[in-house]
């Protein structure tokens, strides 16, 4: 399948990369459908969460635990019903990047409400964790993304 892009035009999506998203995304409730791709770009490859209909909008989207080691989401027992699964474990997890123009060290990842999908269902929900140290901006280049246990196991805190 094509789609068509913001920032890198037209690209060949897979069928298996194309997600149902009943409710949208927060702030896109309206977008039911969306690809997974990744973009490579001097040598660096970014992974992208795309509306299959549209060029907008189009998330940059880093796996949680490249981010943040020792991430362990904990969803709400409504999140895992619509999953139809039993554990987070089943999902794959993914959290959508802020990237601001003038410091790319200062890019913050929404950790609190990441997008949960499940690969063998195609189906994605963006979720609120009931993790209560998790933040919608936290910033892992400039240090405070680490959760309390992170911190302990380093013995900063």
């Amino acid at each position: 399948m094509n789609v068509t892009t913001r920032d890198f035009g037209i690209v060949q999506i897979e069928d298996d990369s194309l997600y149902s998203f009943p409710q949208g995304v927060y702030g896109f409730e309206d977008v039911d459908s969306f690809a997974v791709f990744m973009h490579e770009e001097d040598g660096f490859a970014f992974v992208y969460l795309q509306s299959a209909h549209s060029a907008n909008p189009c998330f940059l989207v880093f796996s949680p635990w490249d981010m943040l080691p020792g991430y362990a989401p904990r969803m709400s027992e409504d999140d895992l019903r619509f999953f139809g699964v039993d554990s987070e474990k089943d999902l794959t997890f993914l959290l959508i990047a802020t990237v601001p123009e003038d410091d790319v060290r200062k890019l913050s990842v929404n950790a609190k409400s990441p997008v949960a999908l499940h690969p063998l269902r195609k189906v994605g929900r963006q979720v609120i964790l009931l993790n209560e140290d998790y933040s919608v901006r936290c910033r892992p280049f400039l240090g405070d993304g680490a959760t309390a246990e992170d911190k302990a196991r380093r013995g900063e805190g």
